[in-house]
């Protein structure tokens, strides 16, 4: 029987951002927090309270309870079955899915590639500590050890195969290398580095997981700047490197700076410019953009003053054209020739260069300034031509307020009257959420470790054998936890079609109050509270064992250390 793999289904759930790929079915907007919202596209409904967390790359409606995560999403709205949901999610996300034939037990687990990427960056950051030519290269190029650290500077040696022979030792080792694009396969099947002799910057996803690299030769050679090929967890075309950086140092993106390069990022955050991304070796994609407008409104482009960086302007702003919707706002920046970011920032400070980012030019400007150069406005077979051309970028504009703005603007241009066609629609997202009784403590932990899968890593030894139900579940949880980097999307995955799916379900939709910062201290609080259960059960049974015959030496030893245990050991009030 064909069955397709579950580290598929786990790498395929990783590649894919759950509100990316709903926006693009069902417009998201952005509620306070990590949620987006939208009118329920399962029952009929006035006020959004269709959810999808970014964070738990899960979706839940508080109208009719509908929950999931992106494959159940496909399920439930193109009615798919389990097989052609995974297909069709897979085609989104650019991979193609294997098939075994026959069912296997569950697989021995074997480390992420995130977990083997993330090994190498901090193998290349101690690499670099060894190598003062590199620490002085990036001394004279002004960057400091703290903004290195920051973000994840390293260095890889001149070699063929550092990191083949410190991580590849195994087939199976060398196959994940290979997955990852650290090493290339040679035509008599040997393999060999990718990186060698390079400054490595780690390209991080917006989680904060290391997904590829980019390194750039420190003497001279070609080509200059070297970026990890497509792999399961790096897609070019949808990551912008300092995405993770901004979010981690904004609380709120009120705007987002596009620039060309690693160290144009790297420069203008250590002057405290912390909003700046790059694209990864491409041009600016929708997809791209639609993953900062989930954080913020405004945008600027950031382009070298000569013709090629106004070519590379326009075809941004052809990009942008159909994602335009009210509220948002573009610019583009121009630099004087010869200058980039970085040499910019570092020759006239923070203060001068935001203010000359004040000075950037608005999308409809450079628009409407663009396609004048192609026509002569002041006669009438001229005025005609930029009526047309504009008419025709114009039509990827969706209906709203600036769709309208444009056309009269148009209007006054060309001297010819534009009709608008367009509909506003008013949105209100106020969902409706439903209360939910204080959990026990299993609960609590059950709940959390759901919501927070991380969370099991926190736990190092195993829990103390415990007679009560649900016990078992959490110490499946906190093994599937620890030896996986997992999101709640999917960790559910996991119980799909098992009897504890619909109550692992209910735990990832139920609400507390427990603010960010005290979930930690929460979960680890429900936990203790869990072992001294166990302990006091251990003490019952073995007193009535004693009242009925003669413990053994072993048995009264184990007695008088869990009572100690009980005696020295206070549980903190658990206010779940």
């Amino acid at each position: 029987m064909t069955q397709i793999p579950r580290e598929f289904i786990q790498q395929l759930l990783d590649r894919t951002d759950i509100v990316d790929f709903i926006d693009a079915r069902i417009p998201l907007r952005k509620k306070t927090g990590s949620n987006f919202f939208a009118c329920c596209p399962f029952h009929n409904e006035k006020s959004p309270s269709f959810s999808v967390s970014q964070t738990k790359q899960f979706f839940y409606c508080f109208g009719c309870g509908a929950h999931g995560n992106a494959i159940d999403f496909l399920m439930q709205h193109d009615h798919l079955n389990f097989p052609e949901a995974v297909e069709a999610l897979a085609r989104y996300a650019g991979m193609e899915v294997p098939r075994n034939h026959q069912h296997k037990e569950k697989p021995t687990p074997q480390p992420s590639l995130y977990d083997l990427l993330e090994k190498i960056s901090q193998f290349y950051q101690q690499e670099l500590r060894q190598k003062p030519e590199a620490i002085t290269y990036l001394k004279k190029r002004g960057i400091t050890g703290e903004i290195a650290k920051t973000f994840g500077i390293g260095y890889v040696p001149k070699s063929w195969d550092h990191v083949l022979q410190r991580f590849g030792k195994q087939a199976k080792e060398k196959q994940q290398l290979l997955e990852t694009g650290m090493l290339i396969k040679k035509d008599d099947g040997g393999f060999y580095d990718r990186f060698r002799e390079r400054i490595m910057f780690p390209i991080h996803d917006k989680r904060g997981r290391v997904i590829g690299f980019g390194g750039r030769i420190l003497e001279t050679g070609e080509p200059k700047y070297l970026n990890s090929p497509e792999t399961p967890v790096f897609q070019k075309g949808h990551e912008l490197y300092g995405l993770f950086h901004a979010l981690r140092a904004n609380r709120e993106l009120t705007r987002v700076m596009i620039v060309e390069g690693y160290m144009d990022v790297i420069a203008l955050f250590q002057h405290g410019i912390t909003y700046a991304v790059a694209t990864l070796g491409t041009a600016t994609t929708a997809h791209h953009l639609q993953r900062l407008f989930r954080h913020t409104t405004e945008i600027i482009y950031c382009f070298d003053g000569d013709t090629a960086g106004k070519t590379a302007a326009w075809r941004a702003l052809q990009v942008t054209l159909p994602l335009m919707k009210d509220g948002i706002q573009i610019r583009f920046m121009f630099l004087p020739d010869g200058e980039d970011p970085d040499s910019m920032v570092r020759k006239e400070g923070k203060d001068a260069f935001e203010k000359r980012m004040q000075q950037a030019i608005s999308l409809s400007d450079f628009f409407f300034q663009t396609l004048a150069q192609q026509a002569e406005l002041n006669t009438l077979d001229g005025r005609a031509r930029f009526a047309k051309m504009a008419s025709e970028q114009m039509e990827k504009l969706p209906d709203g307020f600036f769709k309208n703005m444009m056309q009269e603007e148009l209007a006054k241009k060309s001297r010819v009257t534009v009709q608008p066609q367009t509909t506003i629609k008013k949105f209100s997202n106020k969902p409706t959420i439903k209360k939910t009784r204080p959990p026990s403590p299993l609960r609590a932990a059950i709940m959390l470790l759901v919501q927070h899968p991380e969370l099991g890593k926190l736990i190092t030894s195993p829990l103390p054998p415990l007679e009560m139900n649900g016990f078992a579940l959490l110490n499946a949880l906190l093994e599937l936890t620890q030896q996986h980097s997992l999101t709640t999307g999917t960790l559910l995955e996991y119980w799909r079609d098992r009897e504890e799916a619909q109550l692992l379900s209910k735990f990832a939709q139920m609400e507390h109050m427990i603010p960010e910062k005290g979930i930690k201290s929460e979960f680890l609080g429900a936990i203790q509270h869990l072992k001294k259960s166990a302990n006091d059960q251990s003490i019952e049974r073995l007193l009535a064992k004693a009242a009925r015959e003669t413990l053994s030496d072993e048995e009264k030893k184990h007695l008088n250390t869990l009572i100690h245990t009980k005696r020295t050991t206070t549980t903190p009030e658990h206010p779940l």
